[in-house]
């Protein structure tokens, strides 16, 4: 049982992510949830961090950021911030440094214990793919796709952006493992509440598929 809002992607600057960022904080059952922005999978870098963050702090008592990637932070610092946060939300990028990453600084620990507390789990891109078995990413070597072992917390492999070209052979690759594959486009969200699965949509629309392991057939969710 747990909560997560997983986007395909989507932008932020021109209002098309709102209803998913509303669903999010539906989840919450707060009025002025405490968020915890984890920009991991893009080096920490903060550069489109005021794009991003402006819906959420539209909305919440708090909004902080948590940068993994500075040494200075002890176990005891990963673990207050992100078990005090009410919704986690992790941008994209590089999903196997963002796995590294969690791994080195026990943030993957207190992630699935904040899951088990209610936390609502939610991110783009990389920060969808990390709540799943596996993730599809390209952050191989002269950009490869490859496959990211992740957290778990959702059963199958997630590939993001679908509506693109560059990422259509997903449905090729989720072929050669043993996982259900799970595609969403841009302006779409796969959604689970305490063992309900549902979809979400931006303003300017987007799907959610699933890839049976059984058939490869693929079938539009929901």
């Amino acid at each position: 049982m747990g909560k997560i809002v997983a986007l395909g992607g989507g932008a932020f600057d021109d209002g098309e992510v709102l209803p998913i960022i509303e669903k999010i904080y539906e989840f919450s059952g707060k009025e002025n949830p405490s968020v915890l922005y984890l920009p991991t999978a893009g080096f920490d870098d903060m550069g489109d961090a005021e794009v991003i963050l402006a819906p959420f702090k539209e909305r919440s008592a708090t909004v902080n950021s948590l940068l993994l990637t500075d040494e200075s932070l002890t176990e005891e610092d990963v673990k207050n911030a992100i078990l005090s946060a009410d919704i986690v939300y992790a941008g994209g990028g590089n999903l196997e440094f963002l796995m590294n990453t969690f791994k080195k600084t026990k943030a993957d620990k207190y992630l699935k214990e904040a899951y088990e507390n209610g936390t609502v789990l939610s991110g783009l891109s990389s920060g969808a793919m990390c709540w799943f078995e596996m993730g599809w990413d390209d952050c191989g070597e002269n950009n490869a796709f490859m496959f990211v072992e992740c957290l778990g917390l959702l059963k199958g492999c997630f590939s993001p952006h679908y509506e693109s070209d560059y990422w259509q052979p997903f449905k090729e690759a989720i072929k050669t493992i043993d996982l259900d594959g799970i595609a969403a486009d841009n302006g779409a969200a796969l959604t689970y509440n305490n063992g309900v699965f549902g979809t979400v949509n931006g303003n300017d629309g987007g799907e959610v598929y699933v890839f049976r392991k059984e058939n490869g057939k693929k079938e539009e969710l929901f």
